[in-house]
């Protein structure tokens, strides 16, 4: 019974192989997420790369210096994959937080180091593929640069040099390993980033590892590269012999970029993945608020925010330092807020007034006037001051029977006015 339950699970795992790819443990014990695919097999040749799902989380930037094009191309033997011509650079659009995981398949690198794949790289006014000045005109000013040389692949790791010869400041650090027995064109490379440090390996085979630490290193000039940086790096082989020491490693410390990159030369990859950390997905959730909360898009706004807000809770609190937009959210949420708010006082001023009438003893005294002269003689004094004019006074006087003191006092007063008016 146990051997067929083994047999059950293991049949299972081979072909859930699409579930077990989405789940990678990361350093920490957290599963790295799958949230970039693109085989480029739905597509015809010569499809542009904006026609692809390459956008949704790469930059794609060809130079027309060259023709540069970044398109769809079909091989011999009819697979698709994506091809970058001369002056391209293609690279996250935003920078990757935490761990992950950067896989794709190489068909093809010309150039020695005018084509490779960057990793852990800063923000830079220069493009990717501008030549760094030293040696031999390398690409990627910053960060950890792969490339290819025949059947070797170069491991470059870059090192800030204020008085190097290079026109970047940077000085280029290349340990060259061989590739598995059997590796040709294409082979996946597959670059693991833990957090602390990158495993790099050739079709599933472990080529090298880069530790890095201290964190939170700025350069005074960096031509162009922005950021924070590691202060050290150490490169091994895959038995664990130490193959470089480095001090001021070129390696992004806060957020790092990743792609590729040509410089007058062709490269082709295809079955492109990343995986990351959750956090990650909260930092791009919170990426996608705009920038100013209106009544407009107050409604989509929310909805982005609740999601984000819920993806950050979700986080462990080590973690939650990772989501480095985390400001994004609390401003967005407080001008939700004050929106709302000021949305629902004015539905509520109207009712007051409403009931206000119904209460105030103002309408009570204006019906107390309106009633007294009904009930005095107030409508028959004009017809009293009638009298003097037929000359009997005696009516005037029986008129009067009954009256109240005032009201005869009154009575009289305008008699005795009118008369004189008419005398």
């Amino acid at each position: 019974m146990l051997k067929k339950l083994f047999a059950l699970l293991l049949a299972l795992c081979l072909t859930a192989g699409g579930f077990t790819l989405i789940s990678l443990a990361a350093e920490g014990g957290d599963d790295l997420i799958l949230i970039f695919e693109e085989s480029f097999e739905e597509y015809e040749a010569d499809v542009n790369v904006s026609s692809t799902l390459m956008p949704n989380f790469f930059i794609n930037d060809a130079n027309a210096i060259g023709d540069g094009y970044i398109k769809v191309i079909e091989a011999g033997n009819g697979n698709l994959y994506l091809q970058s011509h001369v002056f391209t650079q293609i690279y996250s659009a935003t920078p990757i937080v935490g761990a992950y995981e950067f896989s794709l398949d190489i068909h093809e690198a010309q150039g020695s180091v005018q084509t490779g794949v960057f990793v852990r790289a800063s923000k830079t006014e220069a493009a990717y593929y501008e030549a760094d000045g030293h040696p031999d005109t390398s690409t990627g000013r910053a960060g950890l640069f792969l490339y290819t040389r025949g059947n070797e692949l170069g491991v470059n790791v870059k090192t800030y040099d204020e008085k190097a010869e290079s026109t970047a400041c940077l000085q280029n650090n290349t340990v060259v390993f061989p590739l598995p027995e059997g590796a040709t064109y294409p082979y996946n490379l597959c670059v693991k980033d833990s957090g602390s440090e990158i495993s790099i390996l050739v079709n599933g085979t472990l080529i090298c590892r880069v530790t890095y630490s201290d964190p939170g290193k700025v350069y005074s000039n960096q031509h162009g590269s922005e950021g924070k940086f590691f202060g050290t790096a150490k490169l091994y082989d895959a038995e664990g012999n130490e193959k470089g020491s480095y001090t001021d490693p070129l390696l992004s410390s806060d957020a790092s970029y990743i792609g590729w990159t040509t410089r007058a030369a062709n490269m082709s990859v295809d079955n492109v993945t990343v995986k990351v950390e959750a956090a990650y997905q909260a930092l791009l959730a919170i990426g996608k608020l705009p920038s100013k909360i209106t009544e407009k898009n107050i409604e989509s706004a929310k909805e982005i925010a609740e999601e984000a807000r819920a993806l950050y809770d979700a986080l462990p609190e080590d973690k939650k330092a990772l989501v480095i937009n985390y400001g994004k959210l609390t401003k967005a949420e407080e001008s939700i807020s004050a929106i709302e708010n000021a949305t629902e006082a004015p539905t509520d001023a109207p009712t007051e007034p409403e009931t206000e009438p119904e209460t105030e003893p103002v309408t009570e005294p204006a019906e107390t006037p309106t009633e007294a002269p009904t009930d005095a003689p107030a409508t028959e004094v004009p017809t009293e001051t009638e009298a003097p004019k037929g000359g009997s006074s005696s009516g005037g006087c029986k008129s009067t029977i009954g009256m109240g003191v005032a009201a005869v006092a009154t009575a009289m007063a305008a008699a005795v006015a009118m008369k004189k008016k008419e005398d």
